[in-house]
């Protein structure tokens, strides 16, 4: 996973495809030539960690149609942890995209940020304080919060298989499977299972990300297993199965 500390990821650029399950080894094999297993999916007896994820949005669900609509700037906000209770720290995250370009700022959440968020008559005069390095970021999502009425639209988990370049950090690529989640969560459900409903059943999600030039070999990527680079937001997708709204933008995810 990304690393855990790192508290901004420049400017990155996202190429998202969606795949069956029957050609997800054929794709594996072929990125093997020329990428390596990240240090996190090491550590996993099956190559595979998950990721959990919040979404906030406001009543009127601005950001999951500002996605629909295909507005070329957006941003929104989540809290993001990975596999179970104890095992990583958790995260909020603001996410900006441009186009296909996006960048994402991030916060390590500590006993006292995490009260801050999940009680709006949360007394700030408790003892604890916000670490002057995260300030500007969990001021800007308190204001969502309670100037904008950001509330937890849906809980996101799948499962992640993720790639490196041997040396150097310019592509990252992803395989997010078993999508499942649920509506309007407490941030305290982060973890849940039980209640999580399966949305994109036997298709993956392939993203490929680069911050430099495009990687020489996707193109040979997309030619051998036929892959149309299509929008593909968990979020979305999520939110969308739940509200009756699957994306026109996603038409073959409608489909499924």
């Amino acid at each position: 996973m990304e690393n855990y500390y790192s508290d901004t990821i420049n400017r990155r650029y996202e190429y998202k495809y969606l795949i069956g399950r029957g050609i997800s080894r054929g794709v594996t094999t072929f990125l093997s030539q020329y990428l390596e297993l990240d240090e996190y999916c090491l550590k996993e007896e099956n190559h595979n960690y998950t990721v959990r994820s919040i979404y906030y949005d406001n009543p009127s669900f601005t950001c999951f149609h500002e996605k629909l609509d295909g507005q070329k700037y957006r941003e929104k906000f989540r809290i993001r942890t990975y596999n179970g209770p104890g095992t990583a720290p958790i995260f909020l995250e603001d996410k900006k995209k441009n186009g296909s370009f996006y960048e994402k700022y991030r916060a390590e959440l500590n006993d006292y940020t995490m009260r801050m968020i999940d009680d709006p008559h949360f007394d700030s005069n408790e003892e604890g304080s916000i670490p002057e390095k995260y300030k500007s970021l969990i001021e800007r999502f308190l204001f969502h919060l309670r100037g904008k009425a950001y509330f937890p639209a849906v809980l996101v988990a799948y499962d992640r298989e993720a790639y490196v370049e041997p040396e150097g950090n310019n592509i990252r690529v992803t395989l997010d499977k078993n999508l499942r989640a649920v509506l309007f969560p407490n941030l305290n459900q982060i973890y849940e299972e039980e209640r999580l409903e399966y949305i994109l059943y036997n298709w993956i999600i392939l993203e490929v990300k680069f911050s430099q030039i495009v990687p020489r070999w996707l193109k040979r990527l997309v030619s051998l297993f036929n892959l149309n680079r299509q929008a593909c937001s968990k979020y979305c997708t999520s939110l969308g199965h739940f509200l009756g709204e699957v994306p026109e933008v996603k038409g073959s995810v409608a489909n499924v």
